[in-house]
């Protein structure tokens, strides 16, 4: 958490406040080891004067635009927040690492108890070969994102569907809420090896893909622990889950119980009547 949804949610809830075109004039840092490429004088030197021309997604990472050719970017990785909010109203509490603090009296808070997010900041020219970014594969809303290009990058992949369809190198966005999801919809067992998966498969896989991350995003993502895009609000596609978090409960098809086990080392959720192991 959070996944691709999330991510969306939260970048669409900043986008449409005052935020974008406001100029930075303070970066502040509470806990600095979220900075990953600079120390924390270049990093306040890079963004102070700039502001945000626009904020994007590649996978699960969050890109801000800055003026004069400069990225900031940012992965939340298990519980990192982005609160934009007045300053005279802002959170103060020990999950706050940084503020960037604008010209219009509003700062922009990242918050993380487990302190595993990363900032980075790149040129264009820098961006461009950024081997993080790199390494991230075609993002599932992609219309590129296909049966036949799925096919192609798992048909020799000797491990669980469930860990390949979250290889962010293969499909990008796609985390463990929603691949339990995804192989439900497409009555395909979790560790059924991915080099055994069919090419009509790999179309059902792709086609449920598309549909539960769009209305995820139109729930404005899953609040399952701690997801929240403000301090005020959570997301509720948790309530249409069908299999994730739903451990002795019925199976909306077939009401058998719904069964919880490890894929490599993450809490899985499947029906063991819907889906079969290949």
């Amino acid at each position: 958490m959070p996944e691709l949804p999330e991510v969306t949610t939260i970048i669409n809830k900043l986008k449409n406040t005052s935020m974008i075109g406001k100029k930075i004039i303070d970066v502040v840092f509470y806990k600095p080891k979220v900075i990953k490429n600079a120390s924390v004088d270049s990093f306040k030197s890079f963004l102070v004067n700039e502001s945000i021309v626009d904020i994007s997604r590649k996978g699960k990472y969050i890109l801000f635009k800055l003026t004069n050719h400069k990225w900031w970017v940012v992965h939340l990785r298990m519980e990192g927040k982005l609160f934009y909010q007045n300053s005279n109203e802002k959170i103060i509490n020990n999950f706050l690492m940084v503020e960037i603090v604008f010209d219009n009296n509003y700062v922009l808070g990242y918050y993380d108890s487990r302190m595993f997010g990363t900032f980075h900041i790149y040129t264009d020219d820098e961006i461009k070969n950024s081997k993080e970014l790199n390494k991230v594969a075609i993002d599932p809303l992609d219309e590129n994102f296909t049966a036949n290009y799925l096919f192609s990058k798992i048909c020799k992949v000797n491990r669980a569907i469930k860990t390949t369809i979250m290889d962010q190198s293969i499909v990008s966005g796609i985390g463990n809420i929603y691949a339990d999801e995804i192989l439900f919809a497409s009555k395909i067992h979790p560790q059924s090896l991915a080099k055994n998966i069919s090419l009509d498969e790999c179309k059902s896989i792709v086609k449920h893909s598309k549909n539960i991350l769009k209305e995820a995003i139109a729930h404005k993502g899953t609040t399952v622990f701690s997801f929240k895009f403000d301090p005020n609000h959570t997301g509720n596609y948790q309530n249409f889950l069908k299999v994730h978090s739903r451990e002795n409960q019925e199976c909306y098809v077939c009401k058998t119980k719904i069964i919880k086990i490890k894929v490599n080392g993450r809490g899985t959720y499947f029906c063991p009547n819907c889906q079969k192991v290949k």
